[in-house]
Order: C-alpha cells, then sequence, then structure tokens
C-alpha cells in the first residue's frame, strides 16, 4: 500500500491503532471491522451489505461520487496503513478494494484507492473507496 496524497491537521498528535488512546471512553477495538465506535460511519455509508441503489441514490442527489467496500476487513487495513495523526489521506492498496458510484449512474468497478479521514482522537471519520483522479480537497 502507498499513501498517494495526505493533508495532515497536527503532526505533533500520534493517534489510532497502537497509539495512545486519547477519546472518551473505552479505546476503539481496532481490528473489528464491526466497532461502531471506530468504524461506524463507514459501515452504515459506504458498507458491502449496503444496496447499490441506495448508494446511487446518494451519489445522484448530493452530486458527489459514492465509493462501496468490497469487504469490511478492507477499512480496519485502512485504518492501520493510515498515518497516526489527525488528517485527510488518500491510500493506494495496489489492489481491487471497492467500486464508485457517479451521479450520472456511472459505476467504476475494482477502484485500487481509499480515502481516510482521521479525527482527533485517531477514529475514522470516513473511509470510502475512490476512482484514481481524486484529490483531497
Amino acid at each position: 500500500m502507498e499513501i498517494i496524497q495526505q493533508d495532515i491537521i497536527d503532526i505533533s498528535i500520534s493517534v489510532g491503532s497502537g497509539c495512545e488512546w486519547r477519546g472518551r471512553g473505552v479505546e476503539p477495538q481496532w481490528n473489528n471491522y464491526k466497532s461502531q465506535k471506530a468504524y461506524d460511519r463507514i459501515e452504515r455509508h459506504h458498507g458491502p451489505k449496503k444496496k447499490p441503489s441506495t448508494i446511487q441514490g446518494r451519489a445522484g442527489s448530493t452530486q458527489d461520487e459514492q465509493g462501496q467496500w468490497f469487504k469490511t476487513e478492507n477499512w480496519v487495513e485502512a485504518e492501520k496503513v493510515t498515518p497516526k495523526h489527525p488528517g485527510r489521506y488518500i491510500i493506494d492498496f495496489k489492489r481491487p478494494i471497492g467500486r464508485v458510484y457517479h451521479p450520472d449512474g456511472k459505476i467504476t468497478e475494482d477502484v485500487t484507492r481509499a480515502v481516510v479521514v482521521r479525527n482527533a482522537d485517531g477514529t475514522l471519520k470516513s473511509a470510502y473507496p475512490v476512482t484514481d483522479g481524486v484529490v483531497l480537497k
């Protein structure tokens, strides 16, 4: 895997799996793809069990591309390789990890990259597959 782009918010803070937990309550179960504390939003909006029509509908209504993971284990892997600082990242897995639904109804299969947004406590605010041409905003 390779970090393609990064926008680190605070390099002085180390967060995420393998780092001291800085958030509230019990530390997330980083290795468990079902961990709501670490990955809930990803599962609800970009998980492999989401109906394609739901994701396509969101792409059409938001006019933004919407990614869907093939496997839940991939977002656990993404958390592990994402730099341990709050920020936004694009990671290339160098293998197919998902598909992207476009607002015009097209679907790009077998994308290899994902955007990962890490919160100040290390949890993932968002993580979803993207096409090769996507750049961090």
